[in-house]
């Protein structure tokens, strides 16, 4: 009879443990996918800096584009610290530690990489000569926040 106990006791702790280790699967697959989410924010901005640098430094023939690529831009980066919740810290991930040990410096990084995003969205709105100019300085905001924040290949 002890053994059968012991049996039931025995499947309800592996019935337990099991569903302990999926719950923690579980969490550890949504925060892989904040990372992943994270990760592709970031390289898609990136591919509309690259597409802005095309036509406003490179003079390619889009300019039609060009608010499309600094709205998405400036979008993106209203809330950038909200991409980096606590506990995101960990896997494959480019985000250095300053992220989440720095949180005020960060914070005030991301919002002045904000700013730069806005005021170059108004310069391609209104198709002001300043563009390149806000250009160059959301791509010197963002660079400054890679350096500090970022882990370098």
């Amino acid at each position: 009879m002890k053994t059968a106990n012991w049996t039931v006791k025995g499947g309800s702790l592996a019935l337990f443990m099991a569903l302990g280790l999926t719950v923690l699967s579980c969490a550890q697959a949504d925060e892989q996918v904040i990372i992943d989410y994270r990760q592709g924010v970031m390289k898609a901005i990136g591919g509309n800096m690259s597409s802005l640098a095309a036509v406003i430094v490179d003079g390619a023939e889009y300019r039609d584009n060009l608010v499309h690529h600094a709205r998405f831009i400036a979008e993106f980066l209203q809330d950038v610290p909200a991409l980096f919740p606590e506990g995101s810290d960990f896997g494959e991930t480019d985000a250095l530690e300053g992220v989440w040990t720095k949180r005020e410096e960060f914070e005030k990084r991301a919002a002045e990489t904000r700013e730069a995003a806005d005021l170059l969205l108004q310069a391609v709105e209104t198709g002001d000569d300043a563009m390149a100019l806000r250009f160059r300085e959301l791509g010197e905001s963002c660079r400054a926040c890679h350096e500090d924040f970022r882990r370098s290949d």
